[in-house]
């Protein structure tokens, strides 16, 4: 260990339990360069309070389990290395506009509940085909997708949405980009349903304000902005939904 260039951050994580704050707790740790924020985590659990809490998974950034607020910002621990935040300090709270379940660990129920509005799952169009539909690689359909599709359900759009600290009804970045790949697949069935979620007064595209937290923080690098005025193109000129 001795040998090793080693850097000292003062961490400063938010306590609770069942809700209720219990401050902050102020820890030092020595981390390489190499090191996440996941990483001073375990080692303050290992070294200074065994009963902090927090979530984590796979520790590469394809699971969204250790979401959280790092230095007032949501992003994944296991993704976000302290060295490239160029500060001694780091800030550690759970996701804002979700319930807190104890320290850094949310209930992301709010988030699911508007996840399931849009009818996230696949609905075939023809459930009794024979064959399989072909989408060919060069149609725009076909290419489009690939920049939308990889998301992880972190929840740090969610938490980094401005309009969600107002309105509770809104659907949501996550579920909007959702919306969007299914209402594209020519494959699916269930259009006119998801048309009507996303157009709907109070919860649909039309609450966003186009600030592009959302895309900021996405740790697959969407741009849920981009999405999220191309629904409202096409809400308003069908058949650019596309463009």
């Amino acid at each position: 260990m001795a040998d090793r260039d080693l850097n000292q951050y003062r961490v400063e994580v938010s306590r609770s339990e069942d809700g209720i704050s219990a401050g902050v707790r102020r820890f030092v740790v020595q981390l390489e360069e190499r090191m996440t924020v996941l990483d001073a985590l375990f080692q303050i659990q290992r070294e200074h309070d065994e009963t902090l809490s927090f979530r984590c998974a796979c520790r590469v950034g394809m699971c969204g389990t250790c979401a959280m607020s790092i230095n007032g910002v949501p992003g994944l621990a296991c993704k976000t290395r302290p060295k490239e935040l160029g500060k001694g300090v780091l800030r550690l709270a759970p996701l804002p506009h979700l319930p807190v379940i104890r320290d850094l660990v949310v209930s992301l129920d709010p988030f699911f509940k508007q996840w399931k509005e849009v009818l996230p799952a696949f609905r075939p169009a023809d459930a009794n085909a024979k064959t399989p539909a072909v989408i060919p690689a060069s149609s725009e359909f076909a290419q489009a997708i690939p920049r939308k599709r990889d998301c992880i359900t972190c929840g740090a759009c969610f938490a980094a949405c401005g309009v969600k600290a107002t309105s509770g009804e809104y659907l949501g970045p996550a579920a909007l980009n959702r919306a969007f790949l299914r209402i594209l697949d020519p494959r699916d069935g269930a259009k006119k349903e998801r048309v009507e979620r996303i157009n709907a007064e109070r919860s649909g595209v039309w609450r966003c304000h186009t600030q592009f937290n959302c895309g900021a923080v996405c740790p697959k690098k969407i741009n849920l902005t981009d999405t999220i005025t191309r629904l409202k193109r096409g809400l308003l000129f069908p058949g650019r939904l596309m463009r």
